[in-house]
């Protein structure tokens, strides 16, 4: 599926194309003398989704509020964009190395004489045009690390959440504290809650058990990660962001109107 946030994911937060000026600023040219414009402040709203809420055996016990502090729909695709640029890149190690043609081994004999051979000339027998030779502009290791504030990323990932519930993508459980150690127990568990077969699920726990790890780690289209290690990509390319009702109330409190994050 598409890593984007789609359109209709965002029902409640619409984006559009305009970000750029309002996250990354602008310079405009006048009477041939170039004058910086201020960086626009990134404009929020509070808005809150009511998300359906089931028990750890499927059965539905009512809804549950997200109530986060989100990007205005102008700004709020190309935040989220830069964001996952950013983890993304960032993921990169940048070891990627090849050898030039003074560094391969060998080749400091001429192979064979100017003239007389009836061969094109050559001074080295690792030239970049043979088999066994330096590489020309290949990849050294490098830093592909970029930055991004700090407050951006947090208002970037609760609207990325935010999308998720505008687009009925998100479920509440009550509790995952029984989860058995099982990978079958959980797969059992996850087409109890709505997550159909062969979708991709993001489980997001607090404090869980260990059970709910090792119930997990061998399931290849799910990813589970506690509260405080969110990944934006992960919230994106889910097809249900499975939620624990303890980590609901987390998000809530830190990024809600007055949390944490915008302290």
């Amino acid at each position: 599926p598409d890593c984007s946030v789609s359109t209709e994911a965002m029902a409640s937060v619409a984006f559009n194309m305009s970000a750029r000026a309002a996250v990354g600023g602008t310079q405009l040219k006048l009477s041939a003398q170039r004058k910086r414009v201020a960086r626009a402040p990134l404009r929020v709203d509070a808005l809150a989704a009511q998300v359906s809420k089931v028990s750890f055996d499927g059965a539905s016990a009512g809804t549950a509020t997200l109530d986060v502090k989100v990007a205005k729909p102008d700004v709020a695709k190309g935040l989220v964009h830069k964001y996952v640029v950013m983890v993304r890149q960032n993921a990169r190690r940048g070891t990627a190395s090849t050898l030039t043609k003074s560094e391969v081994r060998g080749g400091g004999r001429k192979p064979f004489k100017q003239k007389g051979t009836g061969n094109a000339r050559a001074g080295s027998s690792r030239t970049p045009l043979k088999p066994g030779g330096g590489v020309v502009f290949g990849p050294k290791p490098k830093d592909w690390s970029i930055k991004m504030n700090k407050k951006e990323r947090r208002l970037a990932m609760a609207t990325a959440i935010q999308s998720a519930a505008a687009a009925s993508s998100m479920i509440v459980v009550d509790s995952l504290a029984g989860a058995a150690p099982k990978t079958k127990a959980m797969a059992t568990a996850l087409k109890s809650w709505g997550v159909a077969e062969g979708e991709k699920a993001y489980i997001i726990t607090k404090d869980a058990p260990e059970g709910v790890t090792l119930s997990t780690r061998n399931m290849a289209r799910v990813v589970q990660t506690d509260i405080k290690h969110l990944n934006v990509y992960d919230v994106l390319n889910a097809d249900k962001v499975v939620v624990e009702e303890s980590a609901l109330q987390y998000i809530n409190d830190f990024y809600g109107e007055s949390g944490a994050a915008w302290a």
